[in-house]
């Protein structure tokens, strides 16, 4: 039905992104993301919203994504617009686990706009979905969840392997990346040959964090809420970088290309 309930356009206050090429947007999503968008391929780029007090996540909530955002209806037209731009899309174990009725595809993002998204997909020579990626060194994953009912790429150890039944439903395919956890820097190796060239990460911040340890993220979407967290006494609010050890030893910095409001 595509954008018949329209986003407010975002508004372009920078972007040094054109050399990377622009994608054949509707006209609709051209005007509702405020201009184009593309990617070099092959890219691994993730996508975050974070309070104003840096917080990406509180465990004890599901769908936090959303409580972070203050219910953004321009967070949620362009994560759907992310994931319309997607081979893949890349999440962990515990973001299944914390979002159990959750889908991974664009018009379950923004659902007035899926129609636009569809079409910006076949114009992209894309399937009609993005395909699922889930990452779990124990192999310990419901695959009775929703957002598996597709099949999905499963990147687990071998150790993983072992725990998952013998022989997975239809579409699901398993890629095994070490012997007892899985080896992230053959990641990228991985969804290279199930011939993905642009791999959305909506992976928590723990996996994240791994990642950009490892130099795995080339892009990083993040819409920064005006909202401010706080971390009480006894509650795990994280950053979108937990668990990694960066500064002071190792300076990671972002250049910017874009910024929209």
């Amino acid at each position: 039905m595509g954008l018949s309930v329209p986003v407010r356009p975002l508004q372009t206050l920078l972007d040094i992104s054109a050399d990377s090429g622009f994608y054949p947007f509707p006209t609709a999503l051209t005007v509702a993301h405020g201009g184009g968008l593309g990617f070099r391929e092959p890219i691994l780029f993730a996508n975050f919203v974070a309070t104003l007090d840096g917080v990406v996540a509180i465990d004890e909530l599901e769908h936090v994504g959303q409580i972070i955002s203050g219910g953004s209806e321009g967070d949620r037209f362009m994560m759907g617009l992310l994931r319309a731009c997607a081979d893949t899309v890349l999440i962990g174990a515990g973001t299944l686990r914390a979002s159990p009725d959750s889908v991974w595809t664009p018009e379950a993002a923004w659902p007035e706009a899926a129609s636009d998204y569809a079409r910006l997909r076949a114009g992209l020579g894309r399937a009609p979905l993005p395909r699922l990626a889930v990452v779990t060194a124990s192999g310990g994953i419901d695959l009775t969840h929703p957002g598996l009912a597709g099949g999905a790429l499963i990147l687990t150890s071998e150790l993983g392997r072992r725990r998952l039944p013998g022989r997975l439903p239809d579409g699901f395919d398993v890629e095994v990346l070490g012997e007892d956890r899985v080896e992230l820097t053959e990641l990228r190796a991985a969804l290279l040959r199930q011939a993905t060239g642009v791999v959305l990460s909506e992976a928590g911040p723990n996996l994240m964090g791994q990642m950009l340890e490892r130099g795995l993220v080339d892009e990083l979407f993040l819409t920064l809420s005006p909202l401010i967290a706080g971390e009480p006494a006894g509650s795990r609010r994280p950053g979108l970088a937990a668990g990694a050890s960066l500064l002071p030893q190792r300076q990671m910095a972002a250049r910017l290309i874009s910024v929209r409001r």
